[in-house]
């Protein structure tokens, strides 16, 4: 692990920089903690393809961690979902997406019936979808947040970046405590 400090020449302070432990965790950069001060970011990237036909919340597999340093953090969670809809079904189609806390057997961090994002359509409508939540974890342990999905309504196929040309992006940042 390397860091890098850097000194105010009037005596205003000093910043340090932490580098990743291993190469496994090279994505993630850690700054100093200050209330309202993002303290890492987490990032992860898939072109992989989901799709469900069922009502039920199934897992995308699109999922990453994170490791708060302090129970007061807040994660600030952003998921963009490129070409995201129907195939087939006809019209009045609805698909939805949650965000859950501990993984696919975890549980949503909200609690509405369609999820976070609900797409109403006819078949073969895809649009991007952006998701974005901010989360009071409460903990020092790290948290896995995972994209769920699931046909609402009607009986086509719902799909989560449908054909995997397209890249979707998970981003969790921790902010220091306000």
């Amino acid at each position: 692990m390397s860091k890098l400090k850097l000194n105010a020449d009037s005596g205003g302070g000093s910043v340090a920089f932490e580098g990743a432990a291993s190469s496994s965790s090279d994505k993630v950069i850690k700054f100093p903690a200050a209330p309202g001060v993002i303290v890492q970011v987490v990032s992860v990237s898939t072109t992989q393809t989901a799709t469900s036909t069922s009502t039920s919340w199934s897992t995308t597999g699109f999922q990453t961690d994170i490791t708060p340093t302090s129970t007061s953090s807040k994660i600030l969670i952003q998921c963009s979902g490129p070409m995201t809809g129907f195939a087939g079904g006809g019209t009045h189609q609805r698909g939805g997406l949650k965000l859950y806390r501990g993984g696919s057997g975890g549980t949503s961090v909200e609690s509405s019936t369609n999820g976070l994002s609900c797409q109403y359509s006819a078949d073969s409508t895809y649009s991007d979808v952006h998701l974005l939540w901010w989360d009071a974890p409460a903990t020092t342990s790290a948290i896995t947040y995972t994209i769920m999905l699931s046909r609402r309504g009607g009986s086509g196929t719902y799909s989560f970046i449908r054909d995997g040309a397209q890249t979707g992006t998970l981003v969790l940042m921790e902010v220091a405590g306000l």
